[in-house]
């Protein structure tokens, strides 16, 4: 189906849940991102997913459960939980033994505002016109669902300990500044965010009792009834099977619901999987969305690319100190199986995973089973492609020689290992650099960084003599069999060319390896692509590499050939040769030496870097990567082993090296003296140009590298 069509079926199940009461003091508002305050009374709104009596073909048995104990038979709505619990009655609030029988504050009500409401004429073809009407609604049951909370734990890292997660808190990363003026409309909507996990870090000094305490609230949900339904046709709604990376996603909310329903309610995004967990299941309990979501769309419903009900959105994961988020979604399945009585339905189950096995060998699947994740020292992680079976790993030179780009070693990260590496996307100089406000807003290129090592003794030799001593442990975690594999590697090639290119060797190579596809072809501007990587999330989590998608937004090509090998010199000045892919797909700390691919899994590119504002913050999907036909000898290497085809890399070439600096490449005529020093003075102008307007903010190790044309800025 097209998103259109898959959008308008949409409209049928998502609602707007709002809710308002008395709260003179306004403390109903510090779990949420937006709210209305007026005479008192707080108004606060979610999204919800709208399901008729008779829409499913198969209940849940807590839904049925909770039915029957209530007496009640008609629509539900199923939304999140935290939008609720603000006005329960304290002896309701995390109370298991009242999860059936909540009540709320004297005072406060819910409503709905479903499309099919009141009926206000006829069209041309004598159809009814309905708008969109708010109908009352009533609370009966919040329920934990518990293999999603169990995933959430899983995804940031808790069962490793506090410090290894404490970058990460529930919520959305839009927040205003206490201190900022506001003007009376920001006043009266109070635009303050503030976390969940902040809130119940009130509560208890045990930062891991904290962090399972944010995971149960962002997977509970809560259970409505709306009597008042009146639908003309009853619609089915059929549920999606498993999920895969790559998927579509298409959600439907009503972002700020609360302050204009006319122009928010049921508004419509749509993206990919970025990832399911728990890791290697076939029955995912909750979803990564590669979606761009707004505060309020929370508890709608997702669809897939058919159509069929997924689950519902919840409240994101955001970086303490970034503006990083991660969507999660709560599968319908979790939802389905959150009651005891779930275990009557097992058989079905386990038959349905037995067949989704199948469909592990298409091109994509391969493509994700190629990724592997890269350790260096105890400071820094990234991502690597497994180039052949023999377990030579494809990754990134910044990765294990930051010091060539200008940047302070990753192996050289403080002790909060994890934490510093999702904290500080970038290697330390340009984090500590802070470039301030320009006028001139100029973008450099950020390498991507992380951290923590996990390394295991191996067994074997390196292609090249490289000392461990001059990189640290390396290790390398492949995903490819149901469980992950820590392999010790050490470095066998890095480029002292242009392009930041590494290889790494396994010291002892696993069965099955997967090895990338490449496509040498050059891609269009337009195409879709995915980029494949361990993007925020690295060797504390149990995830496997994450999908973002988006199209390749640019492609720089210069003329001529890089590699000469088979062809002659008349043919390479006839060809233009892509040396740089921009993609719109999100790149994350912890993505370099990831692949982009194509809708057939094939890998386009080789991920490196992406775009940073002069004033600091990255900008993921403005990225860089370099062209597999620019890689061609790395792949001709992995095939014959010959070293001297790696040596046309590590040789000089000032335009690629200005392209990769994004400096202005000047195209000479020809190589007169006089044209030579021309070029050369408006170069030196530029480079002397960026080089003082970074020395007014950054440290004098940053000037002095600028200074000596290290000026190659990696992610």
């Amino acid at each position: 189906m097209e998103v259109p069509e898959i959008a308008q079926f949409a409209r049928n199940f998502s609602v707007m849940v709002r809710i308002q009461g008395p709260d003179p003091k306004r403390l109903k508002i510090q779990r949420h991102a937006f709210h209305l305050h007026q005479s008192g009374k707080t108004t606060l709104s979610a999204s919800g997913l709208l399901l008729p009596m008779g829409s499913l073909n198969d209940t849940p048995p807590v839904f049925d459960h909770i039915c029957s104990i209530h007496g009640y038979s008609g629509a539900l709505v199923v939304t999140v939980a935290s939008v609720v619990e603000p006005f329960l009655a304290a002896q309701y609030r995390n109370n298991p033994s009242q999860e059936f029988f909540p009540q709320l504050i004297p005072g406060a009500c819910i409503d709905v505002l479903v499309e099919e409401g009141e009926k206000t004429g006829t069209n041309g073809l004598g159809e009814h016109v309905t708008t969109p009407s708010w109908l009352p609604s009533h609370v009966l049951a919040l329920v934990d669902v518990s293999a999603s909370s169990t995933a959430l734990v899983s995804l940031i890292g808790a069962h490793n300990g506090p410090s290894e997660h404490s970058s990460w808190e529930l919520g959305w990363s839009l927040a205003t500044l206490k201190n900022e003026k506001l003007d009376a409309f920001q006043k009266q909507v109070g635009n303050d965010i503030r976390s969940l996990v902040q809130i119940h870090g009130n509560q208890s000094s045990d930062e891991s009792s904290n962090l399972l305490k944010m995971a149960k609230s962002a997977t509970r949900i809560a259970i409505l009834r709306v009597p008042a339904l009146d639908l003309e046709k009853l619609i089915h709604i059929n549920i999606s099977p498993p999920q895969e990376r790559g998927n579509l996603l298409l959600v439907m909310g009503s972002p700020f619901g609360v302050l204009s329903p006319l122009h928010f309610f049921n508004s419509i995004s749509y993206g990919a999987v970025a990832n399911c967990c728990p890791s290697h299941s076939h029955r995912s309990s909750l979803l990564m969305a590669d979606v761009h979501c707004l505060p309020g769309m929370e508890g709608g419903p997702v669809f897939d690319k058919h159509a069929c009900l997924t689950g519902i959105l919840t409240t994101p994961l955001r970086q303490k100190d970034g503006r990083a988020e991660i969507q999660l979604v709560i599968t319908w399945d979790a939802i389905a199986t959150a009651w005891v009585n779930q275990v009557r339905k097992e058989p079905k189950r386990a038959q349905k995973e037995q067949s989704d096995r199948q469909i592990d060998s298409s091109p994509f699947k391969k493509a994700l089973s190629s990724i592997v994740l890269v350790t260096v020292g105890s400071g820094a992680w990234a991502s690597g492609i497994v180039l052949n079976k023999h377990g030579l790993i494809l990754t990134n030179a910044h990765i294990v020689e930051p010091w060539r780009f200008g940047r302070t070693s990753l192996l050289g990260l403080t002790d909060n290992n994890t934490i510093s590496s999702v904290q500080h996307g970038m290697p330390l100089s340009w984090r500590e650099g802070n470039v301030g406000e320009q006028e001139s807003q100029i973008f450099f290129p950020s390498r991507l960084g992380g951290s923590s090592s996990l390394g295991v003794s191996g067994h074997g030799a390196s292609l090249l003599n490289f000392s461990h001593n001059r990189y640290g442990n390396i290790s390398v975690r492949l995903d490819h069999m149901d469980c992950p594999i820590w392999c010790s590697a050490r470095v066998v090639y890095v480029s002292k060319g242009p392009l930041d290119i590494a290889l790494l060797q396994l010291e002892s190579v696993p069965n099955q390896l997967h090895e990338i596809n490449p496509e040498f072809r050059c891609p269009p501007s337009g195409l879709s692509v995915h980029v494949i990587g361990h993007g925020l999330l690295g060797p504390q989590s149990d995830v496997c590499p994450s999908v973002s998608s988006g199209v390749i937004a640019n492609v720089i090509k210069i003329p001529g050939s890089l590699h000469l090998h088979g062809s002659s010199k008349m043919e390479a000045e006839t060809k233009n040769i892509p040396v740089m892919l921009q993609t719109t797909a999100a790149v994350h700390p912890g993505a370099s030496g990831g692949a982009v691919v194509n809708s057939d899994g094939h890998m386009i590119g080789l991920v490196t870097s992406n775009a940073r504002h002069g004033g600091g913050n990255i900008i993921p999907r403005l990225n860089f990567s370099i062209p597999c036909a620019a890689l061609e000898p790395i792949f001709k290497f992995s095939e014959k082993q010959d070293l001297l085809l790696l040596q046309v890399l590590d040789k000089p070439n000032e335009v690629l090296s200005s392209i990769w600096a994004l400096v202005p490449v000047q195209s000479p005529k020809s190589d007169s003296p006089l044209e030579k020093s021309n070029r050369e003075g408006k170069g030196s102008r530029f480079s002397k140009f960026l080089a003082e307007k970074h020395a007014e903010f950054a440290p004098r190790r940053d000037v002095e590298a600028l200074n000596k044309g290290k000026l190659h800025s990696k992610i």
